[in-house]
């Protein structure tokens, strides 16, 4: 924790010390405010909040209750308010204060200042944070009083409008800066054939023109530029918008110099060209981003659907093309995509998803449902009351089960860019005053140039745009990835773990007979109602092999328990523990029916790999240790040896708890384990791998255990997708390289003079459209073999 300098700045927030000073713990503080929380964070063991950044902390706004007494008004909050059931509410504010990684450290650690904060999640480029709260134990009001003392006061003013207002506020400074720079350059028209010193007066006027439509550019166009530089110098740090300003600055009042000493309009053209284009770089930028659209807003590019009942029939209809009234039909542990109200006589749901509780709670025809919920038992129909997106089910996706990482390359990246920058501006210097003895008259422009040209935005674009595209390439090509950390993490991988059944065999059990007793129609209606619901691939095919029957009506549901079976009443289906079977002495993989301790008899099935397994595997045993993990008889394990190397751990009559723990013991020993299941049996191996991969049959059923899902029809690309994955690497490492070499070669036509202010800023954002472009090229041409 030790970070102070001197004892002329505050321990936390870095302001300059006054008269009054409060001490504590050796450390100096400006004001009560700031040492209140030092000794919060202190005595929740949160004092690593001082290591994420030497310039942590932020003060503390007065505390004004009152005003936070809007978020315990159950009409007046709603606005806020994303989830709210029994004593479980999750709300999303906006603070605007949040501007480092320890801000995004401290708020999601809120959890350690109150115990009834059940977790918190920053969404940092809108500065909102989502926070999940038992009401019981802490009122809305007082998280908002808390999250004020440690200086992250809530903004209830701000709107969903704001971003909007950002980019018409970006093209008015852009409009104004061209406008200026079309102008000035039609004045200076004499100036540029010669002719400018016959008509000394024209000239003076033209210089004084362009004078004054420069005034709006330095100050509305060009403010945000000085805005980022100030901010970054009062924290003592570097960022790229200094070297910007400060070629601006030089630029500007070289050029004002020349029109008040009639020398002409000096670089007034170059200024406002330097402006125009830097303001299309960011404009490009961030249409760059937007076309990307991952992470920064969550959305991700996996078609998840939900069958829709119509007339007639149902139909599978993706989630953001649902309307208010639609009815839709959610079967056993399929996620409610959108908040609607239940139609059916009854539901069970599981809100664990949204809420971190795994508390069922029991609804009732009528009742209003969230999104997020997971239904258990029979198929439910509700009726939709608010449209979503894909975006809202993936920050959930993002949030309950975030694995968070850096990106190396990032880290990287932002590391060489600082040191870049410091050596820009140490650049510019030197040659200013090599310049003082050549030709004094230079060194505007050649301060100018030097920071123009050398400006690192191809840099800053080149792992966004290399990772977003890789990440849309996959999802095109059905392996859809939860945001660019998991690319970094699949590339560290080195050990593969399968799950067996429905993943390595087909989901869809052709080969299956029953062995007992002959069903009767009850019997058989019973268990054609029990499987109807089922996710199993067991079930499924059970099902899928019975004919229709009706059941009457009765007051049980049936409850698949993971790993073991479907209860229904006093019938059980599913493993010979679970029914009470004997075992059976061949390895034969079985499912029992039991009416009670009645055992009705036993379905059994022939199991079948699926396609091009052959070649996938030793594609993958070149580059992955592998192995199979199943909850399966050891029945398939001579099918398996055929086509797995030697040296290949294979785990039968695995219980999903085991999986979990054969993959943390992997992960001890210092590997790096990528699980691949089918989300059933196996969602804590998978939440609990470095990587999970979800296998997924349909669109419907959404798996927010894993850190990916792949179409099971593309299994056999998963060697290529990880080649892709990997080769990222390489194409980071390009476009590093050109735009190291671009920047050092523009410096050194900079230094020489050879290079003017105005040529150097039309060649920055080609450098910006020039990575994008070579981003692109590398990775949108990748193709996959095409899957029928």
């Amino acid at each position: 924790m030790e970070r102070q300098k001197t004892d002329t700045t505050c321990f936390h927030c870095h302001d300059q010390l006054k008269n009054s000073v409060l001490y504590l713990d050796s450390h100096a503080f400006c004001c009560n405010g700031c040492k209140q929380v030092y000794q919060l964070l202190s005595a929740h063991a949160l004092g690593a909040y001082y290591e994420q950044d030497e310039q942590a902390g932020i003060r503390p706004n007065h505390i004004q209750e009152g005003a936070f007494a809007v978020l315990d008004d159950p009409e007046l909050r709603k606005r806020f308010v994303d989830f709210q059931e029994q004593q479980t509410v999750r709300v999303t504010l906006h603070l605007p204060q949040i501007h480092c990684a320890s801000c995004i450290y401290l708020l999601e650690h809120l959890h350690k200042l109150n115990d009834g904060i059940i977790r918190s999640s920053v969404h940092f480029p809108k500065r909102t944070a989502t926070i999940t709260v038992n009401t019981e134990k802490i009122k809305l009001s007082e998280v908002a009083v808390l999250l004020t003392k440690i200086g992250y006061e809530p903004d209830f003013k701000s709107t969903d409008k704001s971003a909007s207002t950002f980019d018409k506020r970006l093209l008015l400074q852009l409009g104004i800066a061209g406008f200026a720079f079309g102008s000035i350059m039609l004045w200076s028209f004499p100036e540029y054939l010669g002719i400018d010193k016959t008509y000394a007066g024209v000239r003076n006027l033209s210089s004084y023109l362009s004078f004054a439509v420069s005034i709006p550019v330095l100050l509305f166009s060009a403010r945000d530029y000085f805005k980022s530089a100030i901010g970054a110098l009062k924290i003592k740090t570097l960022n790229l918008d200094i070297p910007i300003a400060i070629g601006i600055l030089a630029l500007y009042i070289r050029s004002c110099v020349a029109i008040f000493t009639n020398e002409g309009p000096g670089y007034m053209d170059s200024f406002a060209a330097f402006i125009f284009f830097l303001l299309i770089g960011k404009w490009f930028q961030g249409k760059t981003y937007q076309w990307l659209s991952f992470e920064r807003d969550f959305r991700s590019y996996f078609p998840v659907a939900v069958i829709k009942k119509e007339q007639g029939g149902s139909i599978l209809c993706p989630i953001d093309e649902l309307k208010i009234g639609d009815r839709i039909a959610i079967r056993n542990e399929e996620i409610i995509p959108c908040d609607s109200v239940l139609l059916s006589e009854k539901a069970t749901i599981d809100y664990s998803f949204v809420s971190g509780e795994s508390d069922w709670i029991e609804k009732k025809k009528g009742d209003f449902i969230y999104a997020g919920g997971k239904s258990y038992g029979e198929t439910i129909e509700l009726t939709v009351s608010k449209t979503t997106e894909r975006s809202a089910l993936t920050q959930l996706w993002n949030e309950r089960h975030a694995k968070r990482t850096e990106l190396a390359f990032q880290t990287r990246q932002d590391r060489i860019s600082k040191y870049f920058i410091a050596a820009v501006i140490a650049v510019a210097g030197i040659s200013s005053l090599v310049w003082g003895f050549v030709d004094p008259v230079q060194i505007p422009e050649i301060i100018t140039s030097v920071l123009i040209v050398a400006c690192p935005c191809a840099l800053a674009l080149s792992v966004p745009f290399v990772y977003g595209n890789i990440l849309r390439v996959l999802g095109k090509n059905g392996f859809y990835l939860r945001n660019t950390a998991i690319i970094e993490r699949i590339q560290k991988c080195n050990v593969v773990v399968f799950d067996k059944t429905g993943t390595l065999t087909e989901q869809d059990h052709k080969h299956i007979h029953f062995e007992g007793k002959d069903l009767s129609e009850t019997e058989t209606a019973i268990l054609y109602f029990m499987t109807k619901h089922a996710v199993h691939p067991y079930a499924k095919a059970i099902h899928d092999s019975l004919k229709p029957m009706q059941h009457s009506s009765s007051s049980h549901t049936p409850i698949e328990i993971p790993g073991k079976g479907i209860g229904f009443g006093n019938y059980k289906l599913g493993s010979a523990e679970f029914t009470g079977a004997e075992h059976p002495e061949s390895d034969e993989s079985v499912v029992f029916f039991a009416d009670g301790d009645s055992i009705i008899g036993k379905f059994v099935f022939q199991s079948s790999l699926r396609t091009n397994l052959e070649k996938l595997i030793p594609e993958l045993a070149q580059n992955y240790q592998l192995a199979v993990i199943s909850g399966d008889k050891s029945k398939d394990h001579e099918m398996l040896k055929a086509i797995f190397p030697e040296k290949t751990t294979f785990l039968f009559e695995q219980q999903p708890l085991q999986k979990k723990g054969f993959v943390d013991q992997l992960q001890q020993s210092g590997n790096y384990v990528l699980m691949i299941g089918d989300g059933l049996n196996d969602a804590g191996a998978l939440n609990s791998a470095f990587v999970g991969i979800a296998l997924s049959e349909d669109l419907v059923r959404f798996t927010p255990a894993s850190d990916a899902i792949l179409k099971a029809q593309h299994l056999s690309n998963l060697a290529a997708y990880f080649r892709f994955i990997r080769d990222g690497k390489k194409f980071l490492k390009i476009c590093f390289a050109f735009s190291i070499c671009y920047n050092l070669t523009g410096i050194g036509f900079a230094v020489s003079g050879a290079l003017t202010p105005f040529v150097a800023t039309v060649l920055m954002p080609l450098s910006s459209i020039t990575v994008v472009s070579l981003a692109t090229l590398l990775t949108v041409r990748k193709k996959f073999p095409i899957i029928t």
